[in-house]
């Protein structure tokens, strides 16, 4: 960093540079097919708060406004659909390491839930609304409780009122307390392998890093 870049240069000082010009959805899809892959779960929105889909609550920071300027989610989402034969899945974070709404709510115990109301929560909404994903891979839950969270409230409105409720597959991770409980499935924690078989469906979420 010191190299190559100006004193100073911040993580957000990147999101230009994301041109996305080698992604091909389709070509992408098709590979997910080969393999034999049943799901694909597309990350969209990690720690960090960039979406790749265009949305109010992350306003300039999100692929449509900076950066490769399309609507990523919708790209794999149009192309996973078209090969056939793969449930459409979307990853989100619910919190953000630097946003500094959900700082505050967090510097205050969840007493204010700020953060939830005007961005975790009607991205999510737009996220299922928009995309209609077949799985929803919730995260970043570890830091604040189910009810700071809403989920409660979110996941009566997934499964009674929205778009996929008669299809959509949830994990566990909606709350700190939550995780390893409650869920369509279990993914637990990172590296989750059981010492024996499950009575419940569930996946093993691993990293590729050396780090992980």
């Amino acid at each position: 960093m010191k190299t190559h870049y100006r004193p100073g240069v911040k993580y957000a000082d990147f999101a230009k540079d994301f041109t996305a010009i080698d992604f091909d959805p389709n070509a992408f899809a098709g590979i997910v097919k080969d393999s034999g892959a049943r799901y694909v779960v597309l990350t969209t929105k990690h720690h960090e708060g960039y979406t790749l889909w265009p949305n109010k609550q992350s306003w300039s920071w999100n692929a449509g406004d900076v950066g490769p300027a399309r609507d990523l989610v919708a790209e794999l989402r149009d192309a996973i659909l078209k090969v056939g034969g793969v449930h459409w899945g979307t990853y989100f974070s619910l919190f953000e390491w630097f946003n500094p709404i959900y700082l505050a709510d967090k510097a205050s115990g969840g007493a204010t839930t700020t953060y939830v109301d005007q961005v975790s929560y009607p991205q999510l909404i737009d996220l299922i609304s928009n995309y209609k994903p077949d799985v929803i891979w919730s995260d970043g839950d570890w830091e604040m409780s189910y009810n700071y969270w809403k989920s409660p409230e979110f996941l009566a409105w997934l499964y009674n009122e929205s778009p996929v409720k008669d299809t959509v597959v949830t994990n566990d991770r909606w709350g700190k307390g939550s995780t390893c409980l409650h869920g369509g499935y279990l993914t637990c924690q990172d590296h989750y392998l059981p010492n024996q078989l499950p009575t419940r469906k569930w996946e093993d979420s691993d990293t590729i890093d050396k780090r992980g």
